[in-house]
């Protein structure tokens, strides 16, 4: 059963009673979320806002790297919309014999899990690309810079995302740079013995400083200029 997971943590988790909610989206304006258009890859309305693209190769410091710029945004009150790319094609958040996994295999086109934490949303086929999930969040949350870890082929040539690339080799350095679109904000290794890149965690704060000088004249993605 193909699934897509959607946690949206603090937004949801103060949840007590309905009439929050609705404060909250009359707030934000949140318009209606409609999943069918959503698993087609269609439902595009808004621009999106700045876009972060954090990728390397399997044990890079992606994590280390995208969880230290998450935090730095949130510092300065930002909020934050993260999508995290999973390699594994087995890959599933939800297993055989569970509740919601028996509310999708019944029909279910959508299912959420509410707690008094957070909510998850899971979708009962995969979201078509990166930028209908991204699409998704925007209308659900409200997003002021978007972190996205793994997303090479969907970012990599788009020159409106900024880049940092993680590296584990001298010799990696050079070939993403040659397969990379500008704006590249860093390259980042946790690697000690590469002294030409940004040395993680140590030297974490100079990327910062290259994200904050971005953001200050980063586009927003408008309608039909994603790819």
């Amino acid at each position: 059963m193909g699934e897509v997971l959607i946690t949206i943590g603090r937004f949801f988790s103060a949840l007590k009673n309905g009439d929050f909610l609705a404060n909250k989206l009359n707030t934000v304006k949140a318009p209606q979320l409609q999943i069918g258009s959503i698993l087609q890859g269609g439902l595009l309305t808004v621009s999106l806002p700045p876009i972060i693209s954090v990728f390397g190769f399997k044990d890079s410091g992606k994590t280390t790297v995208a969880t230290g710029i998450i935090k730095h945004l949130n510092s300065l009150n930002r909020c934050v919309l993260s999508a995290k790319h999973v390699g594994e094609p087995t890959f599933s958040i939800d297993s055989p014999g569970t509740d919601s996994y028996r509310h999708l295999e019944a029909g279910a086109t959508a299912t959420f899990l509410h707690s008094e934490t957070s909510t998850t949303l899971l979708l009962s086929e995969p979201v078509k690309d990166l930028w209908a999930l991204l699409e998704l969040g925007v209308k659900a949350v409200p997003v002021d810079v978007i972190v996205v870890e793994g997303f090479r082929t969907w970012t990599q040539q788009n020159q409106q995302i900024a880049k940092i690339i993680c590296i584990r080799t001298i010799e990696e350095i050079s070939e993403f740079q040659a397969e990379t679109a500008s704006p590249i904000l860093g390259q980042c290794t946790l690697n000690p013995e590469i002294q030409s890149v940004i040395n993680i965690p140590d030297e974490l704060p100079f990327l910062l400083e290259a994200i904050d000088k971005w953001l200050l004249t980063a586009p927003s993605i408008p309608i039909g200029e994603k790819k």
